[in-house]
């Protein structure tokens, strides 16, 4: 977008105020001066104005994480941590914990997956979340490529759940199962493409929760987060 036409715009729906520009006319910003003028915070600004998603805020459903990007706390611990209420899990779903919202959108999925498989096929939970020491100690015997560094899990914001089927592995049918109906519930399975896009290896037990909107974006685009969010870039 050309700077003239980005400035009007930004103007126009007061992200940029006239004092901001320091009585100079647009046209007679120099796009380099601009730049350099340009605070971080306003940058922050003018990209929220143009993103319909929070992928910075630590407590943002969408917050993105990966060998780059941390949490802003690094010791962030979600506020709104919930027991799992849920019958229709193969082991006890009140030992884990997920932010409310998640929580209560996995526990519908986990019912309605009950119910596709006639009855006969039940979520288990492997690992829902994890404080920052809990990942840390991970870290000491775990490849870089299988778990995150502390401060970076997904499973630190209180979204991730990592699950199998009637206490084993997720079989290929479940996993087709949740593949096309996860995201209706707002979750999607962060590292599915490998280590060249994903940054992790292939994890076909991991599900984030993004929101339904997010999720299904995803979704439709047969889109990874990190394939996503690099793209926005």
């Amino acid at each position: 977008m050309e700077t003239v036409t980005m400035l009007t715009l930004l103007l126009g729906s007061g992200i940029l105020s006239g004092d901001a520009m320091s009585g100079m006319s647009i046209e007679q910003l120099d796009p380099i001066v601009l730049e350099q003028q340009l605070s971080s915070e306003l940058k922050t600004k003018i990209e929220s104005a143009f993103s319909s998603y929070d992928l910075n805020s630590d407590s943002s459903y969408q917050k993105f994480l990966d060998t780059t990007h941390f949490f802003n706390d690094r010791s962030y611990t979600p506020s709104d941590l919930e027991s799992i209420h849920s019958d229709f899990t193969f082991n006890n779903a009140r030992k884990f914990k997920l932010r409310k919202e998640a929580g209560e959108q996995f526990a519908d999925m986990a019912r309605h997956f009950w119910s596709a498989f006639n009855k006969k096929k039940k979520i288990s939970i492997t690992s829902t979340f994890r404080s920052y020491d809990f990942q840390k100690k991970m870290n000491g015997s775990c490849h870089a490529h299988h778990c995150a560094e502390a401060g970076s899990s997904e499973h630190q914001a209180g979204l991730a759940i990592d699950l199998g089927v009637n206490g084993r592995r997720l079989d290929s049918a479940s996993f087709e199962w949740m593949r096309n109906n996860a995201h209706k519930r707002g979750f999607h399975n962060t590292y599915q493409k490998g280590v060249e896009i994903d940054g992790k290896m292939v994890e076909p037990w991991h599900w984030r929760y993004l929101g339904v909107k997010l999720a299904t974006e995803l979704y439709e685009k047969k889109m990874s987060f990190a394939e996503w969010y690099y793209q926005q870039k």
